[in-house]
């Protein structure tokens, strides 16, 4: 009895080990992530320089205020 070609690569299939299968899987989801984690840092390092940039907007905005009322006197 000759066995098909497809029964061949199925007999190959179940004798592999799941680990590498497994380990495959979890680097792909520890890379996928860190990927997300450092896009995250990203996002969070631009709110940041938004803050910062308000900071420095309302305070310049209130010196100017201060002068304005200075030279009112």
């Amino acid at each position: 009895m000759i066995k098909s070609r497809k029964d061949l690569k199925f007999q190959e299939l179940a004798m592999l080990s799941v680990s590498p299968v497994l380990r495959n899987v979890r680097r792909w989801w520890m890379q996928r992530a860190e990927r997300h984690y450092l896009i995250c840092a990203d996002v969070e390092q631009e709110r940041v320089r938004e803050a910062q940039m308000n900071v420095a907007y309302y305070q310049k905005r209130a010196a100017l205020a201060r002068a304005a009322q200075l030279t009112s006197i």
